[in-house]
């Protein structure tokens, strides 16, 4: 049975709930998940205090399920470093979705804040509308962001996300962000992720990038001249599928030494 978080009372200004999360519900009484701490300001409150409770849960699996109800635009940091289970959130986001998140699936039936998926390692995360700034992207100071998993956003992401990505070859790890359109910035110095764009981007895509593909579905208004066309292919394989049709290939980032990144932009 899902446990459900029904937003009684909202939040006045940012909520830390950290502790949203199937791996710190599991195992835990209706009582004792409603006394978990939350941060509201510098405050430290009862996640009882915002949220109407229900459901019981038990020891984690791919089957536990925390359904969130109500628009949630101040709740930050929910899923945060979850392993497994299911999240389900009906209404709007905070920042800090599934960040650092290890396994699991979360889902949004709305839209999400700024760093969501921000270094995330594994799991997915599914946003049927937009996602903010620095969607799966590395945190301020570090420069490894997502390293694995799967994040599709239905609507547009801000500016720089998908920055830092970085796959691994040794451990089969293939970071993807999926997403309607883009803001500036996307796949800036991008090392091994894949990054698919199913409309339009502002530009500036791809900057810095020394490898990992990014394929535009629509226009990229903006193209940085550090990129080279190599020439049209008629398909592109990537970890997250193979994408036929018409592309025009470049070749980059060669503002930086070594570039081995590809950009396609459908024709």
């Amino acid at each position: 049975m899902p446990i459900t978080l029904t937003l009684q009372n909202p939040p006045e200004f940012y909520l830390e709930a950290d502790c949203i999360s199937p791996d710190v519900f599991a195992g835990k009484s209706i009582g004792d998940i409603g006394l978990l701490p939350v941060y509201h300001g510098n405050q430290e409150r009862k996640l009882s205090e915002f949220f109407i409770i229900t459901g019981d849960s038990g020891p984690i699996t791919k089957e536990t399920e925390i359904i969130i109800e109500g628009d949630c635009p101040l709740v930050q940091r929910l899923g945060e470093k979850m392993t497994d289970g299911k999240l389900t959130i009906i209404g709007n986001c905070g920042m800090h979705l599934g960040n650092f998140m290890k396994g699991g699936s979360i889902k949004v039936e709305g839209n999400a804040g700024e760093w969501a998926g921000a270094m995330m390692e594994n799991g997915s995360i599914e946003i049927s509308g937009n996602a903010g700034n620095h969607c799966a992207s590395a945190y301020r100071g570090f420069w490894v962001g997502m390293t694995g998993g799967m994040i599709k956003v239905q609507g547009q992401v801000g500016v720089e996300s998908g920055s830092w990505m970085r796959s691994s070859k040794t451990y089969k790890k293939y970071p993807i962000l999926w997403c309607g359109s883009a803001d500036y910035y996307l796949g800036v110095h991008n090392h091994g992720g894949t990054l698919i764009c199913n409309g339009d981007v502002e530009g500036r895509v791809g900057a810095d990038m020394s490898h990992g593909q990014i394929i535009i579905m629509g226009k990229v208004k903006s193209m940085l001249p550090s990129f080279i066309k190599k020439g049209e292919v008629k398909e592109v394989v990537t970890p997250a599928g193979d994408f036929k049709g018409k592309y025009i290939e470049y070749t980059g980032d060669h503002a930086i030494p070594k570039p081995n990144g590809s950009l396609f932009v459908r024709k």
